[in-house]
């Protein structure tokens, strides 16, 4: 199975605009929103990857 999602800034925003990304991302997974949505969509046998800081 491949769910193939993507966010992304481009470089020249800077490292902030890639700090702000990553921390909606990890908001996302560390709330439940991700699961939640997985399962709402009856999506079977994936996973929400770990948390990377």
């Amino acid at each position: 199975m491949q769910i193939q999602q993507a966010m992304g800034v481009p470089k020249s925003y800077g490292e902030e605009a890639l700090g702000v990304l990553d921390s909606f991302v990890a908001s996302m997974k560390s709330s439940g929103f991700v699961l939640d949505s997985l399962r709402k969509h009856g999506i079977q046998g994936a996973s929400v990857a770990p948390l990377s800081f």
